[in-house]
């Protein structure tokens, strides 16, 4: 085995001073023994260390296979807010082709105009708001899923590249209509209230379905900020943003863009 050649000298030095010196015990701590010792518990150390992060991931992809059948019953941003408000959240699933059209294309219109182009990071996205100085406003509707169901609402570099992570397992695990339908069924869209459904009969009395491609078109506005933005009171400058959500969803289905998720 190989070893550092001041070790190597240490050892020699002190073989030799043993057997001039047999009473001198002292000298004895520096027997090859000890570095070697040091570097067992580093490699177990670290051995355990790959150990606990393969189950880890191994958890979360298997958690993210089933989550691909299976609709999730709560997530981590559902779970903070019960904590928060100390009472019951609105939360109503809804299947895809429940939600209604006019929903869809606002939503990702709104979110996500790349969403059936990119594979979980829309580049181009990310490159215009850099110019701006900021990431804010480049995450896609998968990065969302990712963050809502599985991590913290606080921005860390830990927490982005913990949601680059699950964002690649999802993109590559699930089709694009069930990242949107989990996406629609958990977004947060009010104080207490998650989810396309809830936020649609609590604001307009109506399914998802039932609503107008403008009132589908207020709701998707205020979903970057669903607490502070009520979709039968907008400001005129959220009313001017609909309107182009409302253009964006009329091209979007028009240039095949939303051929992904819209059924033929």
């Amino acid at each position: 085995m190989y070893q550092p050649f001041g070790i190597t000298y240490l050892y020699l030095a002190n073989n030799l001073i043993l057997k001039l010196m047999p009473n001198t015990h002292g000298i004895r701590l520096m027997s090859k023994n000890l570095p070697f010792k040091k570097k067992t518990r580093l490699v177990n150390a670290v051995k355990w260390m790959i150990r606990i992060l393969i189950t880890i991931i191994g958890a979360f992809l298997i958690l993210i296979i089933l989550l691909r059948w299976v609709n999730p019953t709560t997530t981590s941003v559902i779970i903070s807010e019960k904590m928060t408000l100390q009472e019951s959240v609105e939360l109503e699933w809804t299947p895809l082709d429940h939600l209604g059209e006019n929903i869809l294309l606002s939503v990702v219109a709104s979110e996500d105009s790349n969403f059936c182009a990119h594979h979980g990071f829309d580049l181009s996205e990310i490159f215009k708001v850099r110019k701006q100085g900021t990431l804010r406003g480049a995450s896609t509707i998968s990065q969302q899923v990712a963050k809502n169901l599985f991590l913290w609402r606080d921005r860390s570099w830990l927490r982005k590249g913990l949601e680059a992570f699950m964002t690649v397992l999802i993109e590559t695990l699930w089709p694009k209509k069930r990242i949107l339908e989990v996406y629609l069924n958990i977004a947060e869209t009010g104080k207490g209230y998650f989810g396309m459904s809830s936020i649609a009969m609590k604001r307009f009395g109506k399914k998802t379905n039932e609503l107008s491609l403008r009132q589908a078109s207020h709701i998707a506005v205020t979903l970057p900020s669903p607490k502070k933005r009520n979709a039968v009171n907008l400001s005129q400058k959220l009313k001017n943003q609909a309107k182009r959500v409302r253009i964006g969803a009329t091209t979007l289905k028009m240039e095949g863009r939303a051929s992904c998720f819209l059924n033929k």
